[in-house]
């Protein structure tokens, strides 16, 4: 099976968990002796845990992307951020997951509209 190639975007939560120090690290880690390699990526894993763990120590935690309570919307706006990760075919369906969302909260407004009198 062929692998893709896509361009590395970090998310949200990568943004907050990873630091330069960290990048750098992680470059490292091929050119060293395969005895090191394990050890020295094991903590390099224990940092990255060790800033989530401080992410969550914090108030308020400033991993939250939606500013609406609605739902639908957050569905609609997660699915449109994990696209980005997706194959052609897999952001196919997520459009197609997105059109049918729409349509039926078209419908849901125009079911639920207040009647003129």
């Amino acid at each position: 099976m062929e692998q893709e190639q896509y361009e590395y975007t970090p998310t949200t939560f990568d943004v907050e968990t990873q630091s330069r120090n960290i990048q750098i690290l992680k470059t490292i880690i091929p050119y060293m002796d395969g005895g090191r390699q394990k050890h020295f990526a094991i903590l390099v894993k224990f940092l990255e845990l060790r800033n989530v763990a401080s992410l969550f120590n914090t108030e308020p935690v400033s991993l939250s992307m939606c500013s609406t309570d609605d739902p639908s919307e957050k569905r609609m706006q997660l699915l449109n951020d994990i696209k980005k990760f997706c194959t052609p075919a897999e952001q196919d369906s997520i459009d197609t997951m997105l059109t049918a969302f729409q349509m039926f909260s078209s419908y849901d407004a125009f079911m639920h509209a207040p009647n003129p009198e």
